[in-house]
C-alpha cells in the first residue's frame, strides 16, 4: 500500500486500528513524498522511504494518569498569552511552520498551550478547524498531529532556553472523534527526565471535562 505522508503516526494508526498505538519515530519523514507502509509477521506496521526506516508502530497498552481537566477561561487565557509570546518570535522561531502549533501558515492546528497552575500543566483552548474526513469529524492524522505538541511545550518551560527537542515516540489513543468547529481544551504535562529523554503526557476535552484523545510520548534532547 503506498500513502501520502502528512502525519506519520496517524497512517500507522490508520492500519492498526482503533487501539492504542505506539509509534517510533526513526529518522525524518520527507513531506509531500509516497512512502511504503509494510506489516511484519509480529504485527509490526513500518513506514519506509526509498528502503530507509522511518517510522514502525504496533498497538501497546497506554498506562496515563490525565490530570483533570483545567478551568476552561484559565485554559483561554494560557493559551493567548502563549500564542503572543510565540507570535513575537515571527519566522525565527524554530517551531514556526510547525503543522501542530506553528503560526506562520494558515492550514495547521495553532495549538500553543501556555503555563497553568504550579504543576507544570500547559493548556489552550481549541477549535478544531475544516480538516475533516468523509464523515464530518476531525480526521485521524489531524487528532494524532494535536495531541504532539503540548508534549514538547510541557517540557520547554522547564530547559533552558534554545534547547532543541523532538518527539521519538508516541502512543496514542483517540477515545471519541472530534468534531470540527467545536471547541476543545489541549493539555500537556511533563512526566519524568532521564538524561536526554522526556516523558510527557497530553490529553484533548470536550466542554464538560471528559477526555477524547490522549497519548504518552517520549521527547529527545538533541545532540549539541
Amino acid at each position: 500500500m503506498r500513502y501520502l505522508c502528512m502525519e506519520p503516526p496517524s497512517i500507522h494508526r490508520r492500519v492498526l486500528g482503533a487501539a492504542p498505538v505506539s509509534v517510533s519515530l526513526r529518522a525524518p519523514a520527507p513531506l509531500a513524498v509516497p512512502m511504503l507502509v509494510c506489516r511484519r509477521d509480529d504485527g509490526t506496521a513500518t513506514l519506509e522511504n526509498d528502503g530507509i526506516l522511518i517510522a514502525e508502530a504496533n498497538t501497546a497498552g497506554l498506562e496515563l494518569d490525565v490530570p483533570k481537566a483545567p478551568d476552561p477561561d484559565e485554559a483561554e487565557a494560557a493559551g493567548v498569552m502563549a500564542q503572543k509570546l510565540s507570535a513575537q518570535l515571527g519566522t525565527n522561531g524554530p517551531y514556526a511552520r510547525c503543522f501542530g502549533c506553528g503560526l506562520e501558515r494558515s492550514d495547521g492546528l495553532r495549538i500553543v498551550p501556555g503555563p497553568v497552575g504550579d504543576d507544570g500543566i500547559v493548556a489552550t483552548t481549541w477549535t478544531p478547524p475544516l480538516l475533516a474526513d468523509a464523515s464530518g469529524q476531525l480526521s485521524v492524522e489531524a487528532t494524532w498531529a494535536a495531541l504532539d505538541c503540548s508534549a514538547g511545550f510541557a517540557w520547554m518551560h522547564r530547559l533552558a532556553a534554545d534547547t532543541a527537542i523532538v518527539t521519538a515516540r508516541m502512543t496514542a489513543v483517540i477515545d471519541q472523534p472530534l468534531q470540527v468547529g467545536q471547541q476543545y481544551t489541549v493539555i500537556g504535562w511533563p512526566i519524568t527526565q532521564e538524561g536526554r529523554k522526556l516523558h510527557a503526557g497530553t490529553a484533548i476535552f470536550d466542554a464538560a471535562g471528559k477526555i477524547q484523545a490522549r497519548s504518552r510520548q517520549l521527547w529527545l534532547i538533541q545532540r549539541a
